[in-house]
């Protein structure tokens, strides 16, 4: 019982550091193909087909009329936007490696049609940056997305991460290599499990003498 017990909770350590400022939602999102779009809260992962139904909504992409748009809460100002090549777009299609943060450039028009990227089929990736109002401060992601040929749509959003301190967040690769603290916790939590599997053998030979 109690090896099971420090093998959870090391398994527990492991995963919360690992995790501990990077929030990610995995739900899929289907996207209306209408000028409503979807709304979405980027901090809390809530959606719904209107801006009232979903307070504090980040993020709003729609189809304008003849293609895929995306809208922006522009409340706070300049605390919004998706990585784009320049100040008025078009937004770009990050690849892994990629990095977003403050020293990102972002775009500052609220509306605006999606670059031609965001509309050919198959799967992209958006970084963005949005005002969280849990920590006051702006935080930095990426959002994965499948889009078609020629309008963006069907689309369908797979998921988004962000880093809720602050800080940058890399795109990863198809193989992420384990952060230095990251391995640190998994090497101390296989410590304990062995260091309780020989306490227990002890236990174990001690009762049988």
């Amino acid at each position: 019982m109690k090896l099971k017990l420090i093998a959870a909770t090391a398994a527990m350590l492991m995963t919360t550091s690992a995790q501990a400022a990077i929030i990610t939602f995995t739900t899929p999102v289907a996207v209306p193909n209408n000028f409503d779009g979807i709304y979405i809260n980027l901090l809390t992962g809530a959606t719904g087909l209107t801006g009232a139904s979903v307070p504090g909504y980040d993020f709003n992409p729609y189809n304008s009329g003849t293609s895929l748009s995306f809208f922006w809460n522009g409340t706070p100002a300049s605390s919004s936007g998706g990585v784009a090549g320049t100040a008025t777009g078009p937004y770009l299609n990050l690849t892994s490696g990629s990095v977003v943060s403050s020293a990102s450039t972002f775009s500052t028009v609220t509306a605006t049609a999606a670059a031609a990227a965001f509309q050919t089929t198959g799967t992209h990736i958006l970084g963005f940056r949005f005002f969280n109002e849990v920590t006051n401060a702006v935080n930095y992601g990426y959002m994965t997305m499948t889009n078609t040929a020629p309008s963006g749509f069907p689309l369908t959003i797979t998921g988004w991460s962000f880093e809720n301190t602050g800080a940058a967040i890399t795109v990863p690769g198809a193989s992420a290599v384990p952060e230095p603290a990251t391995w640190g916790l998994m090497i101390l939590g296989f410590g304990m499990i062995g260091a309780a599997a020989r306490s227990r053998k002890v236990k174990t030979t001690v009762s049988f003498a």
